[in-house]
């Protein structure tokens, strides 16, 4: 999987999984939601097939999220397809934080998407979540394994809701 880190440009996300990682977001609310993506990375993109809550066990859940450590392993050993972390900004845009970017090492070296909702409250509209997605790219792109100590970085992509 980390060859692939840097070579993609779209994630393709089916319809009924953007909306169960919604709908498992505005439940979540007001606190920040998290969770796995399950896929595969294909010609041209990533393919996700497949979202997986993970309870958020920051100590302020209103502001930071911090994936369930029992969860979390449970899933990077026993998750073949695991491909990318979704978790919500619920009062800010779908954009990546200052401290989103600190917190990406702990992580990223084992996967390729980042996902992140919030969100789109107005009065006129039905409540919608904007989800935007990014790729995870190595401070070292022409390695292909991934460094202990590599700076991480998140490049925007294109997502398509199939």
């Amino acid at each position: 999987m980390a060859a692939l880190h840097g070579q993609q440009n779209t994630f393709y996300i089916p319809s009924s999984v953007e909306q169960e990682i919604s709908k498992y977001m505005f439940l979540s609310l007001p606190m920040e939601a998290c969770g796995v993506v399950l896929g595969e990375a294909a010609a041209g993109g990533i393919r996700i097939s497949r979202f997986q809550p993970i309870r958020n066990v920051a100590p302020d859940p209103l502001h930071h999220f911090l994936l369930d450590d029992a969860e979390w392993i449970r899933c990077v050993f026993n998750e073949p397809q695991l491909i990318g972390l979704f978790h919500s900004h619920p009062r800010t845009a779908p954009v990546p934080s200052t401290e989103d970017l600190r917190n990406l090492p702990m992580f990223a070296g084992l996967l390729q998407a980042y996902l992140i909702g919030s969100p789109e409250l107005t009065p006129e509209t039905q409540p919608q979540m904007m989800l935007n997605g990014y790729q995870i790219h190595t401070g070292n792109e022409r390695s292909s394994e991934p460094e202990p100590n590599a700076a991480y970085s998140l490049h925007p992509v294109q997502l398509r809701v199939t």
